[in-house]
C-alpha cells in the first residue's frame, strides 16, 4: 500500500504546487488587401475641363446611371475632392427607390410661351395639380397633371379630359416624387464595392481617354450627374465650348451634303454665339444648354466630322455681337428664299439685328450651245447627243435601211467592235431594224441566255410571238434598260422605226460600253466656255468645244439654246466621248427657281390633312372637339403668316400667332398657301402647300450653303442675315 500511495501523494503536491501556464494570445488577422482599382481618394485630378466650358443636358429624371469598365478608370470629383476608380459602377440617385405615384400626362409642348398658357388653361379646367417637366433629349416640357397612387386612379382624370377637348392620347404615366431627400450619391462597382458621396453633383472623367460614354455613345471630356429638384439625376456632358461646336456644326449641318467651309464657318460662328448667349438658361436643372431643337441639335463624339471641324476651329472664339453683346443668334433650315422678322414668329420680340432678309440672288450667266429649239423630250435629246458624237444628221428628208446601216455601224465603231460580215438591213422598219440589230449583235442569242421564255412572254404580253427573232432582240434590250417595253407591245413591225428612237437606242448603247460617259455636280464655275463641277467635295473640269448641243432641262422636257442660262449652283450633266472630250451637255434648271436654299428638300413642299386629322394636333395647345375653319389674319412682307383664326365647335374662335401655327396644323413653316376642299364623306380636307423649314428668322442654314457655293465668305454671310452686327473675339465681351 505505501509504495503505491507515495508516488500519488507526490503528484498531488506536484500539481498543487505548479503555476498553470497562460494560454497563447489571440493574433488580429490582418485586413484583407486592398484593391488598387476601387475607389481610391487623390490629392488632384489628373485633368480637367478647358475653358470655357459648357454643360449640355442629355438624359433627364435618371434613377442611376451606369459607367463601363475602362483601361485606365475614372476620375470622380464630388465635394469631398477627387478620387479615382479603375473599375466600371453605377451610381443611384438619392430618389431611385421612392415610392412611386402617377400622373395624366396630357400633352408635349416645345415652347415655354405655350406651356405657359395651356398649364394655367389646364389648371381652370380641372383643378388639379399641374407639373411641366423638361425633357432636354426630346427638347420638350411633358404636361403632368394629377397626383395619383395608382394608374386606375388616374383614369377619371383621363375620361374628364378627353370630353373636355384634350387631346386622345394621355398616357399614364409615373410622376416626380415630393419625397424629401439628401443630396447623396450610392456607388456600387463591379466588383460588389460600395460608396457613398455627397453633394449636388459628380463630375467623372475618363483618366486617360479623350471621350466617356454617356447612353451608349461617346461624348467628349466629362460627365456630370446633377441631383435634380425632384431627388433623381440629370445626366450632362460637360466640356469645352469649342469641342461642344465639334458635335453641334454637323449635326445642324451635314458637311458631307453642305460641304462649302465658308457657310460651316458662318454655321459655327452663329452656334458658339447662340450658346454663349444662353449660357446658365437651365441652371436650376444644372446644365446650360439642351441637344435638341429647343436649343442646337447636338450628337457628340460620333457625329464630328473633319471638315466641320475645321470649320470650327479655324473661327475659334469668334461670336456675333449687337451693341457689343452676344446677340441670340437664331438660324433655320430653310427659309424659303426670304427670312421674317423675330416679331413675325416670336410673337413681342423686337430685337434690330433680326429682320427680314431676302435669300435670292438672280446672277444668270450663259454658255454658247448651237441653236434654240421647241420643248424636246428626252429621247429626242438623247437622239440629238448620239447624232452629235457620230457626226450623223438629225434630220434628212430621207430615211432608209441605207441610214440605218451607217448609224449601226458607227455605233459599232465608237465602240470598237471588229467589222462582220452581215446581211444588210431589209429596211428602215422597226421589225427589220430589230432583226438586224439581233444578227448583228447576238441580241437573240444572249436574250435566250439573259432571260427566260417566261420574261418574254412577260414584257410583251399582248404580242403574237415573243419567241420571234424581232422580240428577242428587244428582249434584250429592255432586260438592260436600252429600249422601253411599250415602245414595243402591241406596235406594229411593220411601221418605220423613227430615226431619233434609233439614234436614243444607239446613245444607250454606247454608255452600256461606256463608250460616252457621263460627269455631273453642281457648275461651280463657269468662264466662257470652261466649266467646272463639283461633286462630293471634288472637282471636275471641261473646255466645252463648239458646236456641241447644250441642253437646259425644266422637269421632264428639254430644249436646246444658242444661249443657255446657267446659274451657280445649277446641276449639268457632261457626256464625254472615248477621247475625253465632251459631246454633249445638259443644264438642270432647279425647279425651286434662283433662292440660296433652293437645294433643300423643304424647298417646296405639300401636306394634306382630313379636319379629324387636324384636331390632335391642334389639342396640343389649345383643346377642340371640332376644326370648323381656318383663316389667315396677319401676313408678313415675306409671305409668312403671322396671326391664324381657328373656328373650332360650336362657332368658338381662338388665335394662333407665331410658331404655333406651323406646330398646329403640322406643317414645316408658316410660309404656306391652302385649299379647302370635302373628302367624299363629307369630312373637310385641308391641302397646303408651302416652302420653308423652320421658324424662318436669322440665318438660312441651306440659304448660307448656297451662298458659299457661289463665293461668298462667312463674314458677308453672316452680316447678310444678321442686321448690323459685328464680328468678334469672345475675349472682348464685357463680362
Amino acid at each position: 500500500m505505501k509504495r503505491r500511495f507515495v508516488p500519488l501523494l507526490a503528484l498531488l503536491f506536484a500539481a498543487c504546487t505548479t503555476a498553470p501556464r497562460p494560454p497563447a494570445p489571440l493574433q488580429p488577422s490582418p485586413p484583407p488587401p486592398q484593391s488598387a482599382n476601387r475607389l481610391t481618394p487623390v490629392a488632384t485630378a489628373a485633368r480637367a475641363v478647358s475653358e470655357p466650358r459648357i454643360r449640355v443636358g442629355l438624359l433627364s429624371d435618371q434613377s442611376s446611371v451606369a459607367f463601363p469598365r475602362t483601361a485606365d478608370g475614372y476620375t470622380i470629383i464630388s465635394d469631398g475632392g477627387p478620387s479615382v476608380i479603375k473599375r466600371g459602377f453605377t451610381v443611384s440617385a438619392p430618389l431611385a427607390n421612392a415610392i412611386v405615384r402617377y400622373a395624366v400626362q396630357v400633352s408635349t409642348i416645345s415652347d415655354k410661351n405655350s406651356v405657359d398658357a395651356f398649364v394655367e388653361k389646364l389648371r381652370r379646367d380641372t383643378a388639379q395639380r399641374v407639373d411641366t417637366i423638361f425633357d432636354p433629349a426630346a427638347g420638350i416640357y411633358r404636361i403632368l397633371a394629377g397626383d395619383f397612387p395608382d394608374q386606375d386612379s388616374a383614369t377619371p382624370l383621363k375620361s374628364d379630359l378627353a370630353q373636355r377637348g384634350y387631346s386622345g392620347d394621355m398616357p399614364v404615366v409615373r410622376r416626380p416624387s415630393d419625397q424629401p431627400f439628401e443630396k447623396v450619391h450610392q456607388i456600387v462597382d463591379d466588383e460588389g464595392d460600395s460608396y457613398t458621396m455627397r453633394g449636388d453633383s459628380l463630375l467623372i472623367l475618363p483618366v486617360s481617354a479623350d471621350t466617356i460614354t454617356i447612353n451608349q455613345l461617346p461624348y467628349r471630356s466629362a460627365a456630370r450627374l446633377f441631383i435634380n429638384a425632384r431627388g433623381l439625376y440629370n445626366v450632362i456632358n460637360e466640356l469645352n465650348l469649342d469641342d461642344y461646336l465639334f458635335g453641334v456644326v454637323p449635326a445642324e449641318m451635314g458637311p458631307k451634303i453642305f460641304d462649302e467651309l465658308e457657310a460651316l464657318k458662318a454655321q459655327a460662328i452663329a452656334a458658339r454665339t447662340y450658346a454663349v448667349r444662353n449660357l446658365r438658361n437651365f441652371s436650376s436643372e444644372g446644365y446650360d444648354i439642351c441637344p435638341g431643337p429647343a436649343c442646337q441639335a447636338y450628337k457628340g463624339f460620333s457625329g464630328e466630322d473633319p471638315l466641320s471641324n475645321q470649320a470650327v476651329t479655324e473661327t475659334a472664339g469668334l461670336v456675333l455681337t449687337y451693341d457689343g453683346k452676344p446677340i441670340d443668334a437664331l438660324y433655320t433650315s430653310t427659309c424659303g428664299g426670304e427670312t421674317s422678322d423675330v416679331g413675325t414668329m416670336f410673337p413681342g420680340r423686337s430685337e434690330p439685328y433680326l429682320k427680314r432678309a431676302r435669300c435670292v440672288e438672280l446672277d444668270i450667266l450663259t454658255i454658247a450651245g448651237r441653236a434654240d429649239t421647241a420643248l424636246l423630250t428626252e429621247q429626242q435629246a438623247s437622239a440629238r447627243i448620239f447624232a452629235s458624237l457620230a457626226r450623223l444628221p438629225e434630220q434628212r428628208t430621207s430615211w432608209s435601211a441605207m441610214d440605218v446601216e451607217r448609224a449601226v455601224l458607227e455605233a459599232q465603231r465608237l465602240t470598237g467592235a471588229s467589222e462582220t460580215d452581215i446581211p444588210k438591213p431589209a429596211s428602215s422598219r422597226r421589225g427589220d431594224v430589230l432583226r438586224y440589230l439581233a444578227a448583228l449583235l447576238q441580241l437573240d442569242q444572249k436574250a435566250r441566255v439573259t432571260t427566260m421564255p417566261e420574261d418574254r412572254r412577260y414584257f410583251f404580253p399582248q404580242s403574237a410571238s415573243p419567241e420571234e427573232q424581232a422580240y428577242l432582240a428587244a428582249t434584250f434590250l429592255v432586260k438592260f434598260g436600252i429600249l422601253p417595253a411599250q415602245d414595243i407591245d402591241r406596235i406594229d413591225l411593220a411601221a418605220a422605226m423613227p430615226r431619233e428612237e434609233l439614234y436614243a437606242l444607239l446613245n444607250s448603247w454606247l454608255r452600256e460600253h461606256s463608250a460616252i460617259t457621263e460627269a455631273t455636280g453642281k457648275i461651280l464655275t463657269l468662264d466662257g466656255r470652261n466649266v467646272t463641277l463639283k461633286a462630293e467635295g471634288k472637282t471636275q473640269s471641261f473646255t466645252m468645244p463648239a458646236g456641241i448641243p447644250v441642253f437646259r432641262r425644266l422637269g421632264d422636257r428639254l430644249q436646246e439654246y444658242a444661249q443657255v442660262p446657267v446659274m451657280i449652283g445649277d446641276r449639268a450633266f457632261v457626256y464625254v466621248g472615248w477621247n475625253k472630250t465632251p459631246v454633249a451637255m445638259i443644264v438642270q434648271a432647279n425647279l425651286d427657281g434662283a433662292s440660296f436654299d433652293r437645294t433643300s428638300s423643304f424647298a417646296n413642299w405639300t401636306r394634306s390633312y382630313r379636319a379629324e386629322e387636324l384636331v390632335p394636333v391642334i389639342n396640343r395647345r389649345n383643346p377642340i372637339q371640332q376644326l370648323i375653319d381656318i383663316r389667315p389674319v396677319t401676313i408678313d412682307p415675306s409671305q409668312r403668316i403671322a396671326e391664324l383664326e381657328v373656328t373650332a365647335e360650336g362657332g368658338r374662335k381662338f388665335m394662333l400667332r407665331g410658331l404655333p401655327v406651323r406646330w398646329s396644323l403640322n406643317i414645316p413653316d408658316n410660309l404656306f398657301v391652302y385649299e379647302k376642299t370635302k373628302d367624299p364623306d363629307g369630312m373637310d380636307r385641308y391641302t397646303f402647300f408651302g416652302k420653308g423649314w423652320g421658324h424662318g428668322v436669322g440665318l438660312c442654314q441651306v440659304g448660307s450653303y448656297g451662298m458659299a457655293f457661289r463665293g461668298w465668305t462667312y463674314d458677308r454671310i453672316l452680316k447678310h442675315y444678321y442686321t448690323g452686327v459685328e464680328i468678334v473675339p469672345m475675349t472682348a465681351l464685357a463680362h
